[in-house]
């Protein structure tokens, strides 16, 4: 007896595993979640070059392109200590950057100052610290230091042209005034006369009312009538006659100094005449509050007294 041999359709299959039991159903559900997954994974067909690996295509296409810029590490700061024997240009040099960005980064007014054990402020590039003024720009402050205005904004992060006032900037690869690094060496001035020092900028007796008072600046002793020169180059400010100062000769400088010579007998300059260093300002003498011939030398940074011998040659 023939036994006819049916073919199962799909439906027949689904059928079966329907009517099935549960565990057939859960394997059917598997089986199909299988296959989903695996044809996730073929490779799609595409043009042949698109199996080469990254360094094949950069080998086919080196030749033509550009090098890749050095990335700027951008501004930091490090700590050192300073050590007996060092010096401003020494730790400068050491750390490849400028003694401006040594003496600006740490608000060095005098190089003679480092004391062994001080900490110092040391920027990873050179440059100096800026202050902003009101009506400041980006490219205004760019030409003034004739530096470039992408790296002052890239530097200091800046997001707006327009910098508010009294905002603290890093100016890179910028250099201090050569006044204000005369004058963290020593020899921003020159001496007026040649003479004895006979009294400090400190306090002391008054030698008329015998109190203690501060005095204001350096009296150097020298004969009467010696010849008086300017300290630095700069413009007649002032002259004048004061029972305190005698006659005396006020000079603005540039940096903001102006300096003060007193107890003059004779004056030989006008307000407003420019004079170079050295140039002739008149007379020492004995004039106003004195106990003898002196000259008598103030310094003035920015309005204020500073230590004429932390400045002197």
């Amino acid at each position: 007896m023939l036994r006819h041999r049916f073919r199962k359709t799909r439906n027949d299959i689904l059928m079966f595993i329907v009517n099935g039991t549960t565990l057939k159903r859960t394997l059917f559900i598997l089986v199909c979640l299988i296959t989903l997954l695996g044809s996730s994974f073929r490779p799609m067909p595409g043009p042949s070059f698109a199996m080469g690996s990254v360094a094949q295509v950069g080998g086919d296409l080196g030749e033509n392109l550009p090098e890749a810029e050095e990335e700027d590490p951008g501004l930091y700061y490090r700590v050192y200590e300073v050590q007996k024997g060092d010096t401003v240009s020494g730790i400068a040099d050491s750390f490849n950057i400028s003694v401006d960005t040594v003496l600006s980064a740490n608000g060095i007014q005098s190089a003679r100052s480092l004391r062994p054990s001080q900490l110092l402020k040391v920027p990873s590039q050179a440059g100096i610290l800026y202050t902003a003024k009101s009506g400041d720009t980006v490219s205004s402050i760019a030409a003034s230091y004739e530096i470039s205005s992408d790296r002052l904004v890239s530097v200091n992060n800046l997001m707006r042209a327009d910098i508010e006032a009294g905002k603290i900037l890093f100016l890179p690869d910028a250099r201090l005034p050569s006044a204000t690094l005369r004058e963290s060496a020593g020899d921003l001035f020159k001496w007026p006369v040649r003479g004895v020092i006979t009294s400090w900028f400190s306090w002391r007796r008054d030698p008329f009312s015998g109190r203690n008072t501060f005095h204001n600046g350096i009296d150097i002793g020298v004969p009467l009538g010696t010849r008086v020169g300017a300290a630095m180059e700069g413009k007649v400010d002032e002259t004048g006659y004061s029972p305190i100062m005698g006659k005396y000769v006020i000079l603005r400088h540039s940096s903001g100094y102006k300096t003060l010579y007193a107890h003059m007998s004779a004056i030989s300059v006008q307000e407003g005449e420019y004079v170079s260093v050295g140039g002739k300002l008149g007379l020492s003498g004995n004039t106003g509050y004195s106990t003898g011939p002196h000259l008598h030398l103030s310094v003035y940074k920015n309005g204020k007294l500073i230590n004429p011998a932390n400045v002197l040659q």
